[in-house]
């Protein structure tokens, strides 16, 4: 009885689906011009800006350190600036000490969103500005990448801003 009111409902459908037309329509103006818009948008967004640098970094908060680390994977201080630079073509040194070779030297009262932040004499850790006097970072084993004020990093010792390559 079972297989007849599976037949049966299978046969009702197949005649409700042939009472069903589809039909396709044409492409209007406005969808190739919505399309350009979101090209557009996205391409805004790669655009070597404070603001889009840091909605970019921001978007690792969690990601465990790992030392020598510049994946998703994990992040080390540096392997971090670097992954998140290279993101806007933009290609910094593997190291922290050597990436403060790169862009302007800017002085920590003028500090902007994006701006490389470094600490120690010699260099050996860096961040990046996001603005209010807090930094994004990849601090140390154990912990992830995060934002901290720059207060609680009594070593600073420079700032870079990088505009192009």
């Amino acid at each position: 009885m079972k297989k007849v009111k599976n037949i049966t409902t299978f046969a009702l459908a197949l005649l409700l689906a042939g009472s069903i037309s589809i039909t396709s329509k044409p492409v209007h103006a406005e969808a190739l011009v919505y399309t350009t818009e979101i090209t557009q948008l996205a391409a805004s967004k790669n655009k070597l800006t404070g603001t889009n640098i840091v909605d970019y970094a921001e978007t690792f908060i969690g990601i465990p350190y790992k030392y020598g680390g510049t994946t998703t994977a994990g992040f080390d201080c540096s392997g971090f600036t670097m992954h998140v630079y290279n993101n806007f073509k933009v290609n910094l040194p593997r190291i922290a000490s050597s990436q403060t070779s790169k862009g302007s030297v800017i002085s920590k009262s003028t500090l902007k969103k994006g701006d490389l932040v470094f600490f120690g004499n010699p260099v050996y850790h860096v961040g990046i500005y996001v603005g209010n006097g807090k930094f994004i970072h990849s601090p140390k084993t154990g912990s992830s990448v995060k934002i901290i004020d720059l207060k609680y990093m009594p070593d600073y010792n420079t700032a870079r801003r990088i505009t192009s390559n």
